[in-house]
Formats: structure tokens, C-alpha cells, sequence
């Protein structure tokens, strides 16, 4: 009897027991979860506090980067203390068209956070904006001018090789004039896209083509 009621006193105690450390999270892991500032149940959940930071790096090649959250020393830190943002979690208007806004180093957003990928150290961001919550820019300033300085250096380039190789004058008349069509048309519907995604974004552009929020 004596024995039974020991084991019975002793299934209790250890019950009890597992209920605290289940209910209780070490010391560790509400520093981590203080630190980065947000629950553990913010990559399911969706909902996140909302961080502010700044652009440490990223790669338009790549399509990811990585943010310096403000409290965190910008020179001073490791994987563990920044941000990952890939592309596609960048918030942008819905629209059927297809472009793909990207960060700068040093730009201020803000953004949810979430764990940390498998085996990755830097805790993951997600629905990324401007800080104060305007979208990103759907392209760089100068993106325009840019693409249009590339069209014509390849203008350029295919012009060269069609005088290198055409023996007809006629021949070589029409082909430089299709090549110029053909670049013409390019930066045109370029102009378009870039236009309609500013439109949708709230962004236009100012008098030397860059873009200002509207």
C-alpha cells in the first residue's frame, strides 16, 4: 500500500513537472525570441510585428539580401542578427504585369519577420516595404535610362557587324533600318511597362526621369 502510494505521489511530481518545462521557455529562447522580435509562432501565423532596418546588401542576380534591424550595430553583428529578404517577399501592387522590385544598400524598410530558414542562421522577412509602409520602387531610379543606354550600345554592335558583312547597299539600308525598328520598339515598350508599374506602385517620375513618390 505504502508502495503504491509512493508511485502514485512520484507520477504526480513528474506530470507537474512536465507541465512547467512545456509552459516555461528557457531563458535562451526568450532572449532569442526578444531580440528578434517576434513570436514563435509568426512563420505560420503570417502576423509578425512589423521591424524597421536598413539595406546592408542585395542582389537583383540573385534575388535576395539581407537587412540590418534598427538596434543592431551595423559594423559589430553576425548572421544571426540580420534580416534575409528574397525578392518575392517584397510587397508590390497586384497587377498582371511582370516586374520585380529590388533594394538598394542603404534604403529604409520595414517588414515582418519569421524564423530562420533549415540551417539558416539569419531569421527570414517577409510583406517588405519603404519604412512607413509605401511600396518599393517597382524599378531603380535611372533603370530607364539605363536600358535605353544598352539598347543603343547594342544598336551599335549589330549596325558594325552589319556593315561588316554586307556586300549590297540596298541590303545593308534595310537591315540598319530594321535593327533601329527593332530598338526603337524595345524602348518604347519598355517605357510602357516601366510607366504602368510606377502608375500602379504610386510612383512618377520627376523632371531627370527618377522616381519620386507621387
Amino acid at each position: 500500500m505504502n508502495r503504491l502510494r509512493l508511485l502514485q505521489t512520484a507520477s504526480k511530481s513528474a506530470a507537474s513537472s512536465l507541465r512547467i518545462t512545456q509552459a516555461t521557455p528557457s531563458s535562451s529562447a526568450v532572449r532569442f525570441l526578444t531580440a528578434r522580435q517576434f513570436s514563435d509562432s509568426t512563420a505560420a501565423a503570417g502576423d509578425g510585428e512589423i521591424t524597421v532596418g536598413t539595406v546592408k546588401y542585395f542582389s537583383f542576380k540573385n534575388q535576395y539580401g539581407f537587412i540590418i534591424p534598427d538596434g543592431v550595430d551595423k559594423r559589430d553583428h553576425s548572421s544571426s542578427d540580420l534580416a534575409f529578404i528574397h525578392r518575392n517577399d517584397i510587397m508590390k501592387a497586384d497587377s498582371d504585369e511582370k516586374f520585380f522590385p529590388g533594394l538598394s544598400k542603404g534604403q529604409r524598410v520595414q517588414f515582418k519577420v519569421g524564423k530562420a530558414d533549415a540551417g539558416k542562421e539569419s531569421m527570414r522577412a517577409f510583406e517588405l516595404t519603404m519604412e512607413g509602409g509605401t511600396m518599393v520602387p517597382p524599378f531603380q531610379p535611372g533603370y530607364i535610362k539605363n536600358y535605353i543606354r544598352t539598347q543603343k550600345a547594342r544598336f551599335g554592335d549589330e549596325v558594325f557587324e552589319i556593315f561588316s558583312n554586307s556586300t549590297d547597299q540596298n541590303d545593308l539600308e534595310t537591315k540598319i533600318v530594321e535593327a533601329y525598328d527593332r530598338v526603337k520598339e524595345n524602348i518604347e515598350r519598355q517605357e510602357e511597362k516601366v510607366g504602368r508599374a510606377r502608375e500602379l506602385s504610386g510612383y512618377d517620375k520627376d523632371d531627370e526621369g527618377e522616381e519620386v513618390k507621387s
